[in-house]
């Protein structure tokens, strides 16, 4: 049975709910809000720091507090060998490894993705996992 209100969700996602000035602002938190549970790779939680704290140039206190929240409502899955496996096999170009990634760990878990990245929500498609 799948489960509705569990999803892996992916870094767009998590960007989005934080950045206050996002178009997907709402969208995004109303959809994490709706979740019972928010499923993450760590290599997801790493790429949000980056991406918050490097590219967009956030505060590193706001972008910490943020963190901790996240890993207080969220369940950080394992990245087992196997699903490097598929993930390598699925990929083609190497700066698309989380994507695949997530897409791997998703199918493997039985759980839908939530992500605003239409490459990812594709890939979903290709490889019979639900997107929310």
């Amino acid at each position: 049975m799948q489960r509705t209100h569990i999803a892996v969700v992916d870094t767009n996602v998590l960007v989005y709910d934080l950045v206050e000035n996002s178009p997907f602002h709402m969208d995004a938190r109303e959809r994490l809000n709706k979740l019972d549970a928010v499923v993450l790779l760590p290599n997801i939680l790493v790429e949000f720091i980056l991406v918050t704290s490097v590219k967009l140039k956030m505060d590193q206190e706001i972008v910490k507090g943020k963190v901790e929240e996240i890993l207080r409502n969220s369940v950080i899955a394992r990245v087992t060998r196997r699903d490097f496996k598929i993930a390598l096999g699925l990929h083609l170009n190497m700066r698309e490894i989380n994507d695949h990634l997530l897409v791997a760990v998703a199918k493997r878990l039985k759980l839908p993705v939530l992500s605003y990245d239409s490459d990812v929500i594709n890939l979903c498609t290709r490889f019979g996992v639900e997107t929310i």
